[in-house]
């Protein structure tokens, strides 16, 4: 059952309740406060006739009228005597329709049947007759007319009351839910695939308008993700299949025929080469993918100098072999971190330094305080720069310009996603500075770890 027929169920059935209730206790107390107006009627008309029966020898019923009605008419007399339980005399409406002996022991008034009609009833003493009873009643007809006529009124009342509150309930539960309805209807089509829908404004509630502005936010954020997620396996397929492309290539014509010992050696040369863009392509991936989880190994206390020498000395042969100083000037800085990781950011960046720059330049990589609470490692090569449409889709996995293509060499376009992604998974961030003279400088912030306390103590 949806929500929305659930609430005008629970408001008509709270409705109901509360004015069936209502109206039952009106009824009650409306019956009630009638009979007791019969009741103080039949005692009055007993003491008429009992006056009466005092002016007339031999006991006689006299024949005066029956108490008032609704409208203003005597009802029914009925009365009989009765001498020592028997009945003496009676009225012509009793005696016609009354058969079976009442309890002449009921000093209160109560309900007698006589006929197919109900009479309430008294009886009381003759004055000095101790054998002689007298039975006053009228006909309870007009009592329940009324009492009919009051609960099928408050009947017609309680079902337009729960029928207007039924309506007016599910017009303004439409009213205020049509913005949950057209969020619920968007997540639907979300969830079907369709990541262009957004949810229309519909309300002008502020908290419903803001749910709706953050489900909107939420879906572009989703699909943000996807068609990441979606070029990320596209270009992660394409830069697998060529070192694969060259690796079975190699090996399947290397095998067509017999070749010589050197052949052997060429085939198994490019064999290696592929398997090592292929390996090390896959380890990169891996970096990143267990960079996007929430299981991340413990974090300690690492000092940014110890970082960059490890960095260096992990990329010093590459460098040299291009002809490629790298100087470092750093200050004493210790941030809060998991080493690894804090130097593969550092190293892609040197490497991603080196790999643009020529024979004889420098990169230079400085690590200074930044603020009270965060460290900088800052990255500056000497080579052409980085133009100002790419500024930001450097950081996108896979991207490289066509001229990186052709000057830098093979690579997969990974190091500097995989850079910034530690730099974020620390809490910090990782940014190309604004353009310089020459070459291109990098920028990484991190938090710096928080000073160890010190207690002072009195002896």
């Amino acid at each position: 059952m949806k929500f929305r027929t659930r609430l005008v169920a629970a408001l008509s059935v709270t409705t109901a309740v509360t004015f069936g209730s209502a109206f039952g206790a009106v009824s009650v107390l409306v019956d009630s406060s009638e009979e007791r107006e019969l009741d103080d009627a039949l005692h009055e008309a007993a003491r008429d006739e009992v006056r009466a029966l005092r002016e007339v020898p031999g006991l006689e019923l006299g024949a005066a009228a029956g108490p008032l009605g609704d409208d203003a008419t005597p009802l029914e007399r009925y009365v009989a005597l009765y001498l020592g339980g028997r009945r003496a005399s009676a009225s012509a409406a009793f005696a016609a329709a009354c058969a079976d002996p009442p309890d002449l022991a009921v000093a209160h008034p109560h309900d007698v049947s006589c006929g197919a009609v109900r009479v309430r009833a008294l009886v009381v003493a003759v004055p000095r007759r101790t054998d002689a009873r007298l039975l006053v009643g009228v006909p309870r007809t007009n009592l329940e007319a009324d009492a009919l006529y009051l609960r099928r009124t408050l009947a017609l009342a309680l079902a337009l009351a729960v029928g207007t509150a039924t309506l007016v309930t599910t017009l303004l539960v439409r009213r205020l839910t049509r913005q949950h309805e057209a969020i619920a209807q968007t997540a639907h089509r979300v969830a079907d695939g369709d990541l262009a829908a957004r949810v229309e404004t519909l309300s002008n509630d502020a908290d419903v308008v803001a749910l709706t502005r953050d489900v909107n936010h939420m879906i572009s954020r989703v699909e943000t993700l996807v068609t990441s997620q979606r070029r990320f396996v596209a270009h992660a397929a394409h830069e697998l299949r060529s070192p694969l492309t060259a690796l079975y290539g190699e090996l399947q014509l290397a095998s067509r025929k017999e070749r010589s010992v050197e052949e052997y050696r060429s085939a198994i040369a490019e064999a290696l080469n592929a398997s090592r863009r292929l390996k090390t392509l896959t380890e990169e991936l891996l970096v990143l993918a267990r960079l996007g989880t929430q299981a991340q190994p413990e974090s300690g206390d690492v000092g940014l100098r110890d970082v960059v020498d490890d960095a260096i000395a992990q990329i010093a042969q590459e460098a040299a072999s291009k002809g490629v100083a790298v100087e470092v000037q750093a200050e004493p800085v210790v941030v809060r971190g998991r080493r690894g990781d804090l130097v593969r950011l550092v190293r892609n960046l040197i490497e991603n330094a080196v790999a643009h720059s020529d024979p004889g330049l420098t990169v230079t990589v400085t690590v200074r305080q930044a603020g009270t609470d965060e460290a900088e490692v800052r990255v500056a090569d000497e080579g052409s720069g980085v133009p100002e449409a790419d500024r930001e889709r450097i950081f996108e996995p896979f991207f490289r310009a066509a001229e990186d293509r052709e000057r830098v060499g093979p690579g997969a376009g990974l190091g500097l996603a995989i850079a910034r992604e530690i730099a974020r998974t620390h809490a910090g961030e990782l940014r190309l500075a604004p353009a310089a003279a020459s070459g291109a400088v990098f920028v990484a912030r991190l938090p710096r770890a928080p000073a160890p306390s010190t207690t002072e103590g009195s002896a």
